[in-house]
């Protein structure tokens, strides 16, 4: 028997309970028909592939069809490589869309000469042809390794994302959290998947308890992240924030909705215990540390 196989099959029935309470909550959204979007972080080898594999499996036994693409770090620099590596087993329905939509998918994948459309123009058209898919059978976009995806596509993705309420579409993304991607600023729900002992626990928008925040795994705060963090820990609104930082409320209230999930915490109130068990580990990085009291 292969050496994975037989692993496989010792810890069959044996995944910790905050692994199958992480595959019981990705089992729910593949098996609804409800339109969101999710997107998962982690350090490399923690299991954020499995569990995009488990979700898609639950899916396609439920009767969804399933579009499955991997970032690829070669095609990182080329604009839309990645939309198009997820659009193009779809794009046989674009030709029931109106001309314009259809114009904007011929521009922007260069079969016909035009300039390249806006994020709007092309998340709109992305929305209607994904949204006339779905029609006929739910739709789950997964989406592997996006930090690897080109900024054009993540735009679009974050765009289409943010959208989806009212569609019978669902965008899974897993991303790196030791590599900047479009998505740390695509305000997406997300969840920190966070490798502890050979377990995975997945601490999600306070579904689960802030008692996860000393899990000794890298969740890196960008400047302006830690610097939001900072000042809100001090006791500052969105909007004392924005006016130091000459960013909107809501711009802030968006970092702050990245940075709680990274720290492991679910309220403002927590955030300088949070900030205070974080150590930088390099220039844009930082590192919960345990606390003591901590087994």
């Amino acid at each position: 028997m292969p050496k994975e196989k037989e692993n496989e099959k010792k810890g069959a029935g044996a995944r910790p309970a905050g692994r199958e309470r992480a595959h019981a909550e990705l089992a729910a959204l593949a098996r609804s028909t409800a339109g969101r979007a999710l997107v998962l972080r982690g350090v490399p080898g923690v299991g954020r592939t499995s569990l995009l594999g488990r979700a898609a499996a639950v899916a396609e036994r439920e009767g969804h069809r399933v579009v499955r693409v991997n970032g690829v770090e070669a095609e990182s620099g080329l604009p839309h490589a990645g939309l198009h590596q997820l659009l193009h087993p779809l794009l046989g329905e674009a030709a029931r869309l109106d001309e314009e939509t259809r114009a904007v998918f011929d521009a922007v994948f260069g079969r016909a000469e035009g300039d390249r459309p806006s994020v709007v123009r092309l998340g709109i058209a992305v929305l209607r042809l994904l949204s006339r898919t779905a029609v006929r059978q739910p739709l789950l976009l997964v989406v592997d390794d996006g930090q690897w995806l080109d900024d054009s596509s993540a735009d679009v993705l974050g765009f289409v994302g943010r959208r989806l309420a009212g569609s019978r579409v669902r965008l899974l993304v897993a991303v790196r959290v030791d590599v900047a991607s479009r998505f740390d600023t695509a305000a997406l729900p997300g969840w920190t998947v966070a490798a502890r002992r050979g377990t995975v626990l997945a601490d999600a928008d306070a579904t689960y308890p802030p008692d996860h925040a000393a899990v000794p795994v890298a969740t890196p705060l960008t400047w302006q992240e830690r610097r939001v963090a900072d000042l809100a820990a001090g006791g500052l609104t969105n909007k004392e924030i924005g006016r130091r930082m000459h960013l909107s409320p809501r711009t802030v209230g968006s970092h702050l909705y990245r940075v709680f999930p990274k720290l492991g915490i679910t309220s403002r109130a927590a955030l300088r215990d949070a900030l205070n068990r974080t150590t930088t580990v390099g220039a844009h990085q930082q590192v919960p540390v345990p606390r003591k009291d901590r087994t």
